[in-house]
């Protein structure tokens, strides 16, 4: 081999021989790819308020190849309007929660800059709702005089912050032994068969929950201090009858009402003749109604004189005819009741005008409850019913309330399944604030009864008490803001009724009880508001039938008979 070649393959075995006798090196400390943390947000969590903060803790959060190093807490939805305090931290506090789902978010970063986020749901409720008792209200201390010897109760007032009573209870807790009632666990009830003394009865109001609360009402029974009828004490006055004008045919009985400068008569017999009569110009003008009735429902809203239903025979033969007269225009249109009857109360609350109970024309079952309502508002009709089926009831508004009270009815005989009479004492009473009925009672049934309102109190006034006819003198007085109910007495007793143009009216802040119907009398009943005093006022000569209104402080007397021929005149009163 040449010296070079062999100088070479010798380096190149040293080499080699070398290289493989160096020691092997290891890896067991060499670091790996780095890792990124685990973020922890905790468990969803439910609160209930008032409590509204919570801590948010990340404590959990790990990073398995290093360090986590920073934190970052923030809210990604739920309600507006919260704080989070030390949002860099890894324990941080949400405030300021309200009732809702919030989820919050949490990102952690570990020191090789890898990072990772993870979410926790935080419910919060509202604070559960506790029963609360009842407030029971007995109604304000009255006083009652003899022979009325009944007390109305009413709870109705009473009231419970979670809106679920389920019982009344009523007892005795002092007083005269005699007593009954009528339902103690009714929350209107009366307490009957009581003497002279003060009773002091206990109302108990329980709720869903089973908690309570009493209150108690003082009934004052009076011993009778005036005569029942008949008083001979009263001061009489001379009135005076000045003609002011005639109507276009005599009549009796007609139906009345007013609005704007205008009065009207209709309902003479079964004629359609209407007369008007305007107080400020002084004339007279007549127009026809589209049927020819009696017993005629007439209310007037706004510039409107609605004249409802009527009768076109013997009683048996009635309309849901309305005549619509619109004094601001001079025009006349026409609509409908859902039925056919006469003798119905009238009223207007609001921009309601009502038509209630009356006679459907068929002996006994033809009583009815149907009440029809119209929106002036919407031009619309709409029904529903009183609590019982009856004729001659009166339609009083007062307080944005209208009260229907008493009435004749009919009711079956489980014995015999014949009609019987009777006369009601039950009120139902629609009020316009909450579109709502409820119901109350008279002190004393009454049928063909004069009723007013002045000043918010309501004065019920004769009228008859059995289906024998036989007529009061009482005049039960309710105030309606605080519910205490009076009793005052007619000199004599008497009969109204609102359709025939015979009810009470007002002037000078006196109210005028005219008895104009078939007793043959000249003398009437003035009660002055202000003295709380009587009078007896005493006509020139007798008029029976006549139809009575109050316009502007003016008392306005049409028609009637008149030694028993019938008149065309008109008057107004004076005393």
């Amino acid at each position: 081999m040449k010296p070079v070649l062999q100088i070479a393959v010798c380096i190149l075995y040293s080499w080699l021989i070398l290289n493989s006798c160096k020691k092997e090196l290891s890896c067991e400390n060499c670091l790996e790819t780095n890792k990124p943390p685990i973020a922890d947000a905790g468990r969803d969590t439910l609160i209930v308020l008032p409590a509204d903060s919570i801590y948010l803790d990340g404590s959990a959060s790990k990073d398995v190849d290093g360090s986590i190093t920073t934190y970052q807490w923030k809210s990604i939805s739920g309600p507006t309007s919260i704080t989070i305090i030390n949002s860099s931290k890894k324990i941080s506090k949400a405030e300021k929660l309200k009732v809702g789902n919030y989820s919050f978010e949490l990102i952690v970063t570990d020191n090789g800059g890898l990072s990772d986020k993870d979410t926790i749901i935080i419910t919060v409720n509202d604070a559960p709702l506790l029963n609360k008792p009842p407030v029971a209200n007995a109604g304000q201390d009255f006083s009652i005089a003899l022979p009325l010897n009944i007390a109305s109760l009413d709870g109705s007032i009473s009231s419970d912050p979670d809106n679920n009573i389920v019982s009344y209870s009523w007892s005795k807790i002092a007083g005269p032994p005699s007593f009954s009632f009528a339902n103690s666990s009714a929350v209107l009830t009366e307490a009957i068969y009581l003497l002279e003394g003060i009773y002091l009865f206990e109302l108990k109001v329980t709720d869903a929950g089973g908690l309570f609360s009493k209150d108690t009402v003082q009934v004052k029974v009076n011993a009778a201090t005036i005569a029942v009828c008949g008083d001979s004490n009263r001061t009489h006055v001379n009135a005076r009858l000045i003609p002011v004008g005639a109507l276009s045919k005599p009549g009796t009985s007609m139906s009345v009402g007013t609005a704007g400068t205008k009065i009207v008569f209709a309902g003479r017999n079964i004629d359609s003749r209407v007369d008007i009569y305007d107080i400020v110009t002084q004339t007279w003008s007549t127009a026809e109604l589209s049927v020819g009735r009696y017993a005629i429902t007439i209310v007037s809203a706004g510039n409107k004189i609605f004249f409802g239903g009527g009768e076109t025979g013997d009683g048996t033969s009635p309309v849901n005819t309305v005549d619509i007269y619109d004094v601001s225009t001079n025009t006349w249109s026409t609509s409908k009741l859902s039925t056919a009857g006469h003798s119905m109360a009238g009223a207007t609350v609001g921009n309601k005008l009502f038509f209630a109970g009356g006679d459907g024309g068929f002996t006994g079952a033809g009583r009815s409850r149907k009440v029809d309502i119209y929106d002036l508002a919407t031009n619309t009709w709409s029904n529903t019913t009183l609590s019982e089926n009856k004729e001659l009831v009166t339609a009083v508004a007062a307080n944005n309330k209208i009260y229907f009270a008493g009435g004749a009815t009919f009711w079956i005989d489980p014995g015999n399944g014949n009609y019987s009479p009777g006369i009601s004492r039950s009120i139902d009473i629609y009020d316009n604030a909450t579109n709502s009925w409820s119901a109350s009672t008279l002190q004393e049934s009454k049928a063909s009864y004069a009723a007013i309102n002045v000043s918010n109190k309501i004065y019920w006034a004769g009228g008859i008490d059995t289906y024998e006819r036989r007529q009061s003198c009482s005049v039960e007085i309710r105030d309606v803001i605080t519910g205490i109910t009076s009793i005052q007495y007619l000199s004599k007793p008497g009969e109204w009724s609102a359709n025939t143009g015979r009810n009470a009216v007002v002037k000078d802040n006196k109210i005028i009880f005219l008895r104009t119907g078939d007793i043959n009398n000249n003398e009437f009943d003035i009660y002055d508001i202000a003295s709380n005093s009587w009078s007896i006022g005493v006509l020139p000569f007798n008029i029976q039938r006549a139809s009575i209104i109050s316009v502007n402080n003016v008392i306005y007397i049409a028609g009637g008979l008149i030694n028993g021929v019938e008149s065309n005149k008109v008057w107004t009163l004076e005393f």
